[in-house]
């Protein structure tokens, strides 16, 4: 997987969005994400995760959706682009909404997967990572996003 592209918009410490380009830090084939200790390294790793796998390391299950929605937000966004398989360019997509009566509350969280043609996003019928990765997720957390 060559990573391109990641927008975040309501995670964590992330309320406005944030736009990561990729391509200019992938061009000499290696590139860390370096930073202060609270600073959102882990956030973005996260958000690619979850916009890949639907799961993360840090949450449990129980109120994922919830506890990584900034709390001054409203809507939770991700918006991942990556080259995978056969060179194809492919854009995964999460979000989900804070419930205006009740605070505590969110939406389930709704995933989407698209192949590019061109610049046109084609969408996918699943959005099962694993089969356009050929990787789980417990391998994906073991290879890719290495241990801190």
């Amino acid at each position: 997987m060559l990573p391109l592209y990641l927008s975040i918009e309501g995670l964590y410490s992330y309320q406005t969005k944030q736009e990561i380009d990729f391509t200019s830090l992938t061009a000499a084939g290696l590139f860390g994400i370096f930073g202060k200790v609270g600073s959102g390294k882990s956030s973005i790793l996260e958000a690619i995760t979850f916009a890949l796998f639907a799961n993360t390391n840090r949450l449990n299950s129980n109120n994922r959706a919830y506890n990584m929605m900034n709390l001054n937000a409203n809507l939770l966004r991700i918006e991942f682009h990556f080259i995978g398989k056969e060179n194809k360019k492919y854009a995964f997509e999460a979000s989900w909404r804070r419930n205006g009566k009740q605070f505590d509350k969110v939406t389930t969280p709704i995933r989407k997967a698209y192949v590019f043609d061109g610049e046109e996003k084609i969408p996918l019928e699943s959005t099962d990572a694993e089969t356009i990765l050929g990787i789980s997720y417990k391998n994906f957390n073991r290879t890719v996003i290495v241990p801190q």
